[in-house]
């Protein structure tokens, strides 16, 4: 093999997001670059080489974007949702990302052309290891070089996992392409996941189970637990659930995982819960040990802190003084009304869950610490709270019910801010709450009633500390907890169309209203402001009428039936691969 292929980095990891240069304009000699002759040969070579393939999927996966405000991997797996509204400064922000959530996208949208590059840019660097830490090449392969291969096996099933939910039919690439391939579209949804069951078992036989909740590194590196959690989610997609459900027993009663407690749900998403007793895989970020904005961003978000963060210009900023929240946010992402409302009605308001992951607005005035509460602050309302102008909201909130995120903010108190104000977080890509979960339908769809299934269901129900604990086990039970549990971890679009409930996303935006506090003066309909706060939803504010998407697309608005259960192959990847077949209705 010529030095050369060891550098065709982007033009192999896109499938045909090429240049198509000729491979002889490729083959000049590289100074500084060992060439395969004389790499991929020792353990510390492999080592080095996985070592690649975690740093450049957690990179693409975290960081790399177009965008430069999140990663393409939270975008594609949450933007669709029907659980979130995209507010930011107002109908003008978030334009390529709201049309992504409003199902108006075209075949060039950047987030979904992001989010097909860096799944095959993290499958190239995986192939490197798997086709040069071979026997053929090697001979016997040492235990060293088999766990790389493993992990590397396993992370590219999980790339193509992803690639199958979204796309469908994605070409299965197992070795590291040239400029002059154009791999086709894969047989069937089907075929993928079965083809990723297998490559999770070749994955498992090498690798080790986490050596206990307590195992830091057994919750960011690849290990059998993860392996066996892909398998079985792959398997729920293909239909496969006792297939899925055996998978995802061996998980559970290996015993290696734990669910937090109930007091340390508000740890999930943040510095204090990194490799918790419940990370299935986490990609590993230590913001501290990194130098310059630079270096950190690359590990570790670029503008998540935010991004996901309430809209600091439209709270009273300067005045919120508490170290749980950072102020100064863009409030991109709001909690949709029915999901908040939702919630709180299957949870209480009192739940240690609802309380992890959302904030009403008086909680927001009354529970934390502003400026003019001094030294004597207690949480709770005051007279005193209640008329304070420089507590709240000093300007109305666009597509929001009055309720704010929390589960992924950045909370300083809990060591999620750097020193440059990016995050000091690890990156989710599984948690056990999601194998218990997945296991809980898994015996649903075989008809069970009780027995694990049940009791998986009941473990997520009774640490959330939820009023709503199942008697009995049903889909529609897991369904609904499935919906709380997992907010903002990448599974509500993809479960909803799995599941043929895509009735909520076919109005998706159709309502939005504006979420104001009367204490600010008059608004929209409301012709007299307050003496004291009061939050109120406003139906229209200028141009943020609730229903200004439904006059500004009509019936185009929202999920259509036989088109946006996958989403388009991009562009780009389509002018450079005659290969590749479109989805339908594209």
């Amino acid at each position: 093999m010529k030095k050369s292929k060891y550098l065709l980095l982007v033009a192999a990891g896109a499938l045909a997001l090429t240049t198509g240069c000729d491979q002889d304009e490729l083959d000049i000699p590289q100074k500084g670059v060992i060439s395969f002759e004389d790499f991929y040969k020792t353990d510390k070579d492999a080592e080095s080489a996985i070592t690649i393939v975690y740093a450049t999927t957690q990179k693409y996966f975290s960081h790399w974007t177009h965008q430069y405000n999140y990663g393409p991997y939270f975008a594609l797996t949450n933007w669709m949702g029907d659980d979130i509204w995209l507010g930011g400064s107002g109908t003008d922000d978030c334009v390529e990302q709201r049309q992504m959530h409003q199902f108006v996208h075209g075949y060039d949208n950047i987030d979904i052309e992001d989010a097909y590059y860096v799944l095959y840019a993290s499958i190239l660097k995986c192939n490197y290891v798997i086709n040069n830490f071979t026997t053929e090449r090697l001979g016997e392969l040492s235990p060293v070089q088999k766990k790389c291969v493993a992990e590397a096996r396993a992370m590219r099933a999980f790339d193509h996992m992803l690639l199958g939910i979204y796309w469908g039919t994605p070409p299965i690439v197992e070795t590291v392409l040239t400029p002059s391939d154009r791999p086709a579209n894969s047989e069937s949804q089907a075929a993928v996941m079965e083809w990723v069951a297998k490559e999770c078992d070749l994955a498992a036989a090498d690798l080790e189970w986490r050596k206990g909740a307590d195992d830091y590194e057994g919750a960011v590196r690849i290990t059998k637990g993860f392996a066996l959690a892909v398998k079985g989610k792959a398997l729920l997609w293909k239909g496969d659930y006792a297939g899925a459900k055996a998978a995802l027993k061996s998980v559970i009663d290996n015993g290696n995982y734990e669910l937090v407690p109930s007091e340390k749900m508000i740890t999930i998403g943040h510095a204090d819960g990194k490799g918790s007793s419940e990370a299935v895989l986490e990609f590993n970020y230590d913001g501290t040990n990194l130098t310059g904005q630079y270096e950190r961003t690359e590990r570790g978000g670029w503008n998540d802190h935010s991004t996901f963060t309430w809209r600091g210009d439209y709270v009273n900023n300067a005045s919120l003084k508490d170290s749980s929240i950072f102020a100064g946010g863009w409030g991109w992402l709001n909690p949709s009304g029915p999901f908040a409302e939702a919630l709180i009605a299957n949870d209480g308001l009192e739940s240690a869950r609802r309380k992890a992951w959302i904030k009403t607005y008086d909680e927001m005035l009354y529970d934390l610490k502003w400026a003019s509460d001094g030294d004597k602050f207690a949480p709770g309302k005051t007279d005193a709270k209640a008329k304070d102008k420089k507590r709240g909201l000093s300007h109305d909130i666009y597509a929001n019910a009055g309720y704010f995120t929390y589960k992924i903010n950045a909370h300083p108190s809990q060591g999620d801010q750097l020193d440059d104000g990016h995050l000091n977080r690890n990156a989710s890509i599984m948690r056990y709450a999601e194998v218990l979960l997945m296991y809980a339908e898994a015996c649903a769809q075989l008809g069970e009633t009780s027995g694990d299934g049940l009791k998986a269901l009941n473990d997520v129900q009774n640490r959330a500390q939820s009023k709503t604990v199942s008697s009995t086990l049903s889909l529609e039970a897991v369904q609904n907890e499935k919906e709380f549990e997992l907010w903002l971890e990448g599974c509500r679009f993809a479960d909803l169309v799995r599941w043929g409930k895509t009735e909520t996303l076919e109005k998706q935006d159709a309502y939005l209203p504006t979420f104001a506090d009367l204490i600010n003066g008059p608004i929209g309909e409301y012709t007299e402001g307050t003496s004291e706060h009061k939050g109120v939803i406003v139906e229209k504010i200028g141009n943020q009428e609730a229903d200004l998407w439904v006059q500004t697309y009509g019936s185009s608005l929202g999920f259509k039936k036989g088109k946006h259960e996958l989403l388009p192959f991009p562009k780009r990847a389509m002018s450079l691969n005659n290969a590749l077949v479109q989805n339908p209705g594209w």
